[in-house]
């Protein structure tokens, strides 16, 4: 396992464990107002995304085998990189829309900046997730990177 896949776990696991700990925070307060709880659980996404760019470096390495990252590395991460903000951009201007669509409908008026937030940290954990299993599948199928 050479260094992107190492960095590629540690950040799927980030993320499971953020959106782990959002839910039990959704669900463990039902008394405050969502919109409050929502505000949190963005700004909390937010202050994550350093990790999430680059992961902490905790990650074991031995010092004497050296990484090479040769061109099938950078076409695997440029593939999943890729990938990964092509699936932003078709998640991110549909939730705008809903988000949209729900405030006319229900005659809020404006949106909250709590949902602003939370939309910037669900699109850094979206583009997160999307890169690092893609990056774990193309290096689990070998033949999966094309020359073209």
């Amino acid at each position: 396992m050479n260094k992107i896949q190492k960095k590629a776990v540690v950040r799927l696991i980030i993320v499971i464990f953020l959106f782990s700990v959002s839910v039990a925070i959704v669900f463990l307060n039902w008394q405050v107002p969502l919109m409050d709880v929502l505000g949190w659980l963005g700004f909390m996404w937010l202050l994550f995304t350093p990790a999430l760019i680059d992961p902490p470096h905790f990650i074991p390495f031995r010092k004497k085998d050296k990484i090479i990252f040769d061109e099938r590395d950078a076409r695997i991460l440029q593939n999943a990189t890729v990938l990964a903000f092509g699936a932003f951009w078709y998640v991110f201007p549909i939730l705008c829309l809903a988000i949209y669509i729900f405030t006319n409908v229900n005659r809020f008026g404006t949106i909250s900046s709590n949902i602003l937030t939370l939309l910037a940290g669900g699109g850094a954990l979206l583009v997160t997730l999307v890169q690092s299993i893609s990056i774990l599948i193309q290096y689990r199928n070998r033949g999966s990177v094309s020359n073209e």
